[in-house]
Parts: structure tokens; sequence; C-alpha cells
């Protein structure tokens, strides 16, 4: 058993509970306030960041306010167009000479303009032609990387160039290097942002299911040694990190049964470690795959005398207007996990903690997240942040987990898989997702959400709003 759950069993998972960044890493001390920070607060990062927008009060509608300090000033850099101050930064990346003339934190300073420039702006006009020099020179930070700082924007600047330009590599070109990096590197930061880079990497260039798979079991290996196959024995951040591309890449997999059976236990395993972001992670991944598992109840399933699956029958006690087939249990293509009354129980005491070193705030966070996979669980085609609360025309809220984009409408994230592949998003672009959601065919295509105008958006007034009913019932 890792040390992770075995202090969450020994009940002793308090303020005493040592950083799980604090080993051999190159980051060193930095690392350490920066774990527990992340433990601490993961739940509602999630969810939310001063620079990207904060939830309604209900925790039901995100709304994106400014992009950030760093991206502020981008429009005209000093002296000239933001257009020739990220064509000066790709000439410092990619000439062999101009490289050797930088020292490495002019190198460093190139990169970081260069990723906050490709994340504020969709560039694919000024990228033209010059990518297969910029990712000739990202690889070469990712093997020879002077400084752990580099390495780290490299693997960032690789996704955002493959997000901006689709076609600028193949899974092949950098598979094997970024596992490599993940399982070699003495940094646990440079590991983590490899993990990211490599989940973008098998989701964006549409590699074969096989080759999809292989990846998700090589983060499955990471989620099930708690880090110890990578060299990262119990670190919170870098297990969170696999286990987030792997939920990533599950949302490509048509059939999803036999990876299902083989990694479930590993992420029912994680529900008990002792890092909130690990937790939080863990729980949306199990949402999802029961989301996968099951389908809807038709006509046909009626003419060839097939029964609902798993979860309650939706309940009959009182009027709603809702389709006859809806009426019935999901359709189970599958199992997903065998012991459910442990899962459910293991998922009921996380929507309950009372953790003392978790923060008010982030406690109610991590209430509501796993009352919501409980949901979930019990209702496997509620999306998150459902509401059984019935509207005006006497019809459930459904899944009430919306983003506004700007003044121009709202966009809703009413399934899990559309909330994986939103927060994976985020996770890439940070601010400028909505930019580029509206921009880039990339990015839209990942997530064609349909966005209402304002004006169709009915906003229910206080306590209707805010009424939900226990998953527990």
């Amino acid at each position: 058993m890792s040390d992770l759950r075995r202090r969450a069993l020994a009940g002793n998972a308090g303020n005493k509970t040592p950083s799980k960044r604090s080993s051999s890493s190159k980051a060193g001390s930095k690392t350490n306030s920066k774990s527990n920070s992340k433990a601490n607060s993961a739940a509602a990062s999630r969810h939310n960041t001063d620079d990207e927008g904060a939830w309604d009060s209900d925790g039901s509608v995100w709304s994106f306010g400014s992009l950030g300090d760093e991206l502020r000033g981008l429009e005209d850099a000093p002296g000239g167009t933001w257009q020739e101050d990220l064509a000066d930064r790709i000439v410092r990346i990619t000439d062999k000479s101009m490289r050797k003339k930088l020292a490495t934190g002019g190198l460093e300073e190139a990169l970081i303009a260069y990723n906050r420039l490709l994340q504020s702006k969709y560039t694919s006009s000024e990228l033209e032609g010059k990518t297969t020099g910029i990712v000739d020179a990202l690889s070469h930070s990712l093997r020879m990387g002077k400084t752990e700082k580099e390495t780290t924007l490299a693997c960032q600047a690789i996704v955002l160039t493959l997000i901006t330009d689709n076609d600028c590599m193949s899974f092949g070109d950098l598979n094997t290097p970024l596992q490599r990096i993940i399982t070699d590197h003495d940094s646990l930061v440079v590991k983590t942002a490899a993990i990211h880079a490599l989940g973008a990497l098998a989701f964006f260039t549409d590699p074969s299911t096989q080759d999809t798979e292989e990846v998700m079991d090589f983060f499955h290996e990471i989620i099930e040694g708690d880090g110890h196959s990578i060299g990262a024995g119990d670190d919170g951040g870098t297990v969170a990190a696999a286990i987030e591309e792997w939920g990533l890449l599950l949302t490509n997999i048509d059939d999803a049964e036999d990876i299902t059976e083989r990694s479930v236990e590993a992420f029912v395993d994680q529900l008990e470690s002792t890092e909130i972001e690990v937790q939080v992670a863990t729980g949306e991944v199990i949402a999802l795959l029961y989301e996968r598992a099951h389908r809807e109840h038709t006509s046909d399933d009626d003419d060839s005398g097939e029964d609902g699956g798993s979860g309650d029958e939706y309940p009959s006690g009182f009027i709603i207007n809702v389709p006859e087939n809806e009426m019935r249990a999901p359709i189970e293509n599958y199992t997903v996990y065998r012991n459910l009354p442990h899962l459910k129980q293991l998922l009921t005491d996380l929507s309950r903690s009372s953790t003392k070193s978790v923060s008010k705030k982030n406690r109610r966070t991590q209430h509501a997240t796993f009352a919501n996979i409980l949901h979930t669980v019990n209702y496997p085609l509620h999306g998150p942040n459902y509401s059984r609360a019935l509207d005006l025309d006497g019809r459930e809220q459904g899944s009430r987990l919306e983003v506004k984009v700007g003044r121009k409408g709202i966009v809703k994230l009413n399934t899990w898989w559309k909330l994986v592949r939103w927060n994976a998003l985020r996770r890439f672009l940070g601010g400028g997702i909505l930019i580029h959601w509206q921009e880039n065919p990339v990015i839209f295509r990942s997530l064609p959400l349909i966005m209402d105008a304002p004006s169709t958006h009915k906003k229910n007034s206080g306590r209707t709003d805010r009424m939900t009913l226990s998953p527990y019932d």
C-alpha cells in the first residue's frame, strides 16, 4: 500500500503530511511549497483561478474575466506589434547561432514570450512555414535542455505549437522522447510537464487506438504505482497529471470496455489518496467511466426485451415532463466496477469529509464535487452539477454547468466528457481558451459546443437556482 493511502487509512492526513515533491528533484525547496499549495487548493483551482474567472455563487456557471496580467500588453509589444515580437522570439528559439549567443535566461525568456503569445492569440498565419524549425528547436530543448525551466517551457511550447498547427508533427515524432523524459528526468516538475505534453500529443495527433491505449497503459502504470514507476514515488502532482491525461485520452476511445476493466481498480484505490488534486482528478475519471459505460434506453431495447442496467429507476412519485424513454434506467453496456457498494461508500465519505488541513472554501468545493460524482455513479447519464429540481415547465433542470463567453453567450458542459476536455484545454491554453475556441478549428473540433445567446439563457431566481436534491435519497 502506498504512503499516500496508508496515511489516509491511518487517519493522520493532517498538517503533518509532508510534501510529496520533497525528493531529489532539481526543483528543491521551490517544489515543496508548490506541492503543499496544490494539494490544499486543487479541488477549487480546477474550476477557478484569479486570472481566468470565477464561478457564480451556485457553482453552476463559469465566467471568464481578463486573461491575466501575464497576457496584458501583448497587443503591441514595445517598439512594434505582437506579430513582430513573435517573429523575433521564433528567431531566438530556432536560429542555432542565436541560441549559442543567448544566455540561458535569454532562451527561457524567448520561450516564455512565445508560449504566452500562442496562448493568447491564434497564430496559425504567423507560424506558417516555420513550424519544422520550431519543432526541431523544441525537441533539442527537450533532449538537451540546460535547465529545468527550459525543458518545462519546451514541453509547453510543443503543446501550443501542435494546437496552433495540427500538422506540424506526428505522434511518432515525440512519443518516445517524451516517455523517456517522464521516466528518466530528475525533476518532478519536468516529469509533470512532459506527462501533459504526451497526453496532448496523443490527443491532437489522432494516433491509432492501439497507440492511444499504449499511452494510457503507460499513464496507468504511473497511477497504479503512485509514481514509483517513473521515480516520482507518492508525488501527488505527477500522479494527478497522469490521471488527468488518462481521462482526456479516454474521451477518444470508442469502445472503452477492455481498458476500463484493466484500469478501474487503480482509480478506486486513488480515491484514498491524501492529496486532494489526486482525489478530484480520480473522481472525474470515474464519473466519465460510468458515463461511457451506459447509453439511453431506446424503443429497440423494448423490442429486444433488454432491461436497464445499473442505477436506480427514475422517480415516479411526482410529475416530470420528460420523454418516456428518459424515465427508464439507462442501458449498461458493461460493468465498470464490481464492488459498487465500496465505491459508493468512498464517494460518500469524500462528499462529507471534514479534514481540517483543507480550507472551508475548498472543503465545500470538494463536497460538491464528490456529491456530483456519486450522483453520476447512481445515475450514469446525469452530467456534472446535475439538479433534479424542477423548472417552471415541470422538467428537471439537469446538468447546470455552463461557461459564459464574455458578453456573447453561454455554452453548456452537460456531460463529463465535455468537462474533461474543457479542463484539459484550459490547462493547455489558460485564459486564451475562449479565443482559441472561437478562432482555432482544432480546438472547436475538440469541443464542438453550441453557444446560446445571453437573451435565451434563463437564469432561475435565488432559491430555485440553488436548489438541489441529495444524491443519497
